[in-house]
């Protein structure tokens, strides 16, 4: 009578009949894995079936087809019964180790254990996959052995900033998409015990294994300094606090805290001038005479006579009646409510909300005059690359300078370097004449006065000399600075009046008739008149 031994779920099933031995191997399946060479001979030798050929028996398992076939009786030629040779292949960075097959030099599958002992030779300890050689070796085809664990990278350590210097010196926005000049985010404040910036700590990693058992050490995250600057301090080792009230100031390099001066009343004889090392602000005006010098930002609530107002960012919530001695300068930008008769520079950009009378002014870059009136009348008006209002001159003609296409401050400086040097020179000059004179007479004859003249020239044309070859190097430089000029544009939202002189990057035109809605710039060498 038939016996039957192991089935579908077991991988294998062995029929023992009166005219021999039938095996099915079947093939791999999620519920079944794939039955390998030396399980299935285990099973055979205990059900008492030791006569079969070996070759045949490898050669089904490897199949693993799922039809039943009569095992052979063993061959009487035992040397053809070679195990199939392997190699193992480790990776350069010992994270892998991979087996090859060489079936031109054998006939029977190697064994799961033949793999392990090779692995253990190799002094592979770490990440062997069983299953994978199991798989392996029934199918004869180059598997993955082991696997290493790779090691986790730190992260680097961060600086996460506590405010947002992208608001400083943009205009408040308001409602119907309109912006308040008068408002220009000037001061981004602090105050004692703010927190300015937090040090996110580098992490260390994680670190991974290779197939040898051997540790691989991950890559550590690279460390950030706070940048702790003036009036700040570390606290925590990983916090950065202010300590006094003032602006925050980040240069990109430091994140400091400048002290803030605030005057309660107007900058006059009560306070006197005010030269200050942080910001100010002041909740009057500047009265004629007097003089406000700051470092950093000033910001002033009322309004400015005759008198003479420096600083980085200038914000004026009234204007200037400057009476034709009023002055602003700013290394930034100024932003105003009305100019008159007041000079202003900005190294930047001016802004004014109403009008410009009989004024001048000269920004690095843009002048805006587009608030409730728009009037730029009377005066020079000078930018490096952009002048916009609304109107410009008047009915009566009356004559107003715009120049635009040169950075007007360094023009200026120019200018005023120039009567210096020439200055300089003119003074070296007679100094030498009157060496000369001196030398050609016998120092005997010379009186104790003319002596110590001559001496005294004699030591000092020296440093003069040298300060005329610097400020010649500097006039030429700023002279190659001024000859690339940018194209200039001159914009006018409603109307440009005759009695307008315009200026673009060199090239001079008289407004001889009203022009409407224009955009003047340069095009071929010449002033075109556009719409705007």
């Amino acid at each position: 009578m038939d016996r039957t031994i192991g089935g579908v779920r077991e991988g294998f099933q062995l029929v023992i009949k009166a005219d021999g031995n039938y095996v099915t191997v079947y093939p791999e399946d999620k519920d079944r894995p794939v039955i390998s060479v030396a399980v299935l001979k285990d099973r055979l030798a205990e059900e008492g079936v030791i006569n079969y050929d070996d070759i045949q028996l490898a050669r089904l398992v490897r199949a693993a087809d799922g039809f039943e076939v009569k095992l052979n009786p063993a061959s009487d030629d035992e040397g053809g019964n070679e195990v199939i040779p392997f190699s193992i292949e480790i990776a350069r960075d010992a994270m892998t180790a991979a087996i090859r097959f060489d079936e031109k030099h054998g006939n029977l599958p190697p064994d799961v254990t033949d793999v392990l002992n090779a692995l253990a030779a190799k002094k592979v300890i770490y990440g062997i996959d069983r299953e994978a050689i199991g798989r392996g070796v029934a199918r004869l085809t180059p598997f993955m052995a082991a696997r290493g664990t790779q090691p986790e990278a730190g992260t680097d350590a961060r600086i996460e900033k506590k405010f947002d210097m992208g608001t400083k010196g943009r205009p408040a926005e308001r409602a119907y998409d309109r912006v308040d000049y008068k408002d220009m985010n000037i001061f981004i404040r602090a105050q004692i015990g703010d927190v300015l910036a937090v040090r996110i700590p580098e992490t260390a990693g994680v670190s991974g294994k290779n197939v040898f058992g051997e540790e691989v050490p991950a890559r550590p995250g690279k460390p950030a300094v706070l940048p702790q600057g003036k009036n700040t301090k570390i606290v925590n080792e990983h916090e950065l606090v202010a300590l006094i009230d003032g602006q925050i100031a980040d240069d990109g390099k430091k994140i400091s805290v400048d002290p803030h001066l605030v005057i309660d009343s107007s900058v006059d004889v009560g306070t006197g001038n005010i030269d200050f090392a942080g910001s100010v602000e002041i909740k009057g005006d500047v009265e004629s005479g007097f003089t406000v010098k700051a470092a950093g930002d000033v910001e002033i609530k009322g309004m400015i006579g005759g008198a003479q107002v420096e600083g980085r960012n200038v914000i004026v919530h009234g204007g200037i009646r400057g009476m034709n001695i009023g002055k602003i300068s700013a290394t930034e930008d100024v932003s105003i409510s009305f100019v008159e008769n007041a000079n202003i520079s900005a190294g930047r950009d001016i802004y004014v909300n109403d009008v410009v009378l009989h004024s001048e002014m000269r920004a690095g870059h843009h002048v805006r005059v587009e608030g409730r009136r728009g009037v730029i009348t009377g005066g020079s008006i000078g930018a490096g690359e952009s002048i916009l209002a609304k109107t410009y001159g008047n009915n009566f003609y009356v004559q107003t300078n715009l120049h635009v296409g040169v950075d007007p401050n360094l023009k200026h400086r120019y200018e005023a370097l120039s009567k210096e040097c020439e200055m300089a020179v003119k003074r070296l000059t007679e100094m030498r004449l009157s060496l000369e004179t001196l030398k050609k007479q016998p120092l005997m004859s010379l009186s104790e006065r003319r002596r110590e003249q001559l001496v005294e020239m004699t030591h000092a044309q020296f440093p003069l000399a040298g300060k005329v070859k610097e400020m010649q190097e500097e006039l030429q430089r700023m002279n190659e600075e001024l000859e690339q000029m940018k194209n200039g544009v001159i914009l006018a939202s409603e109307t440009i009046y005759p009695g307008v002189n315009v200026t673009i990057n060199g090239v001079k035109k008289s407004i001889e008739g009203e022009l409407h809605h224009a955009r003047l710039q340069m095009i071929d060498g010449e002033i075109a008149v556009g719409i705007f």
